[in-house]
């Protein structure tokens, strides 16, 4: 019987991918938070800018094999940073701050720590598979 690949492994075969939907996705998010807020604050585009940091080098690594580790490399980094800025958030949420600005951090902080956690996951399965390549020559 054949196994039928499951969610997990079609993302980890294709992380470049889902880092440009996930990169796409928290830059219109970032723009539609300002938007919302009125325009009146530039803070509301930094989902924009971690978005920016996923999507382009997620676009690079789509497109070029041979820039491909190291523009993941690259995307990971952004996620990281993105959920290390965004941690404050779960303490505002547990004062009762559902303000915009925590929420659009919260969000921020649940799309990074997402994306980061399937990058750690891509990253684990690549070297395995490596190992794998030389116990075999």
């Amino acid at each position: 019987m054949e196994e039928k690949p499951g969610t997990i492994s079609w993302i980890l075969g294709n992380m470049p991918f889902v880092a440009i939907i996930e990169g796409g996705f928290l830059v219109l998010f970032g723009i539609a938070t300002y938007l919302y807020s009125g325009q009146s604050s530039f803070t509301a585009l930094i989902p924009s800018i971690f978005g920016l940091g996923i999507l382009i080098p997620g676009y690079v690594a789509y497109y070029n094999s041979e820039m491909s580790k190291h523009a993941m490399h690259v995307t990971a980094m952004f996620a990281l940073l993105g959920v290390l800025g965004s941690l404050d958030s779960i303490l505002g949420f547990l004062d009762g701050n559902y303000s915009l600005a925590n929420i659009s951090k919260g969000i921020l902080l649940i799309i990074c720590g997402e994306y980061m956690y399937f990058c750690i996951l891509s990253f684990r399965a690549a070297r395995i598979k490596r190992e794998q390549e030389a116990l075999k020559q």
